[in-house]
């Protein structure tokens, strides 16, 4: 999946998203996405249109367990054949669920020419 794909089937939830890493003032919303890098991967195969693989954390904080846009985004990442393994951690002081999950994505890193 390109980071344009991933982008917009994130965009389709129609929940706030975030390149970041999630900030104390977030955490009182509803639902919230944060996404960023923390690998990069040359991408040695021959014919392939992208030089990296990059691999994001995307951070889902829900006011509750199983949010349906939590479940909503499951299916369109299973429905993709994508199968995250997510996690989920209890964040006391905000009463808020943490789930999270790595997703590698394929982009062109230093190649302004193709971005």
């Amino acid at each position: 999946m390109t980071k344009q794909e991933y982008m917009n089937l994130l965009d389709e939830l129609e929940i706030p998203i975030s390149e970041s890493t999630p900030k104390d003032d977030d955490m009182e919303k509803d639902i919230r996405i944060h996404l960023w890098e923390y690998n990069w991967e040359d991408n040695m195969a021959s014919g392939q249109d992208y030089n990296t693989i990059v691999t994001y954390q995307t951070s889902i904080i829900a006011s509750k367990p199983r949010h349906p846009k939590l479940l909503e985004l499951k299916k369109k990442l299973n429905d993709k054949g994508y199968y995250p393994s997510i996690q989920h951690e209890y964040i006391a002081e905000n009463r808020r669920i943490h789930s999270f999950f790595s997703i590698d994505i394929l982009e062109n890193i230093g190649d302004e020419e193709n971005e």
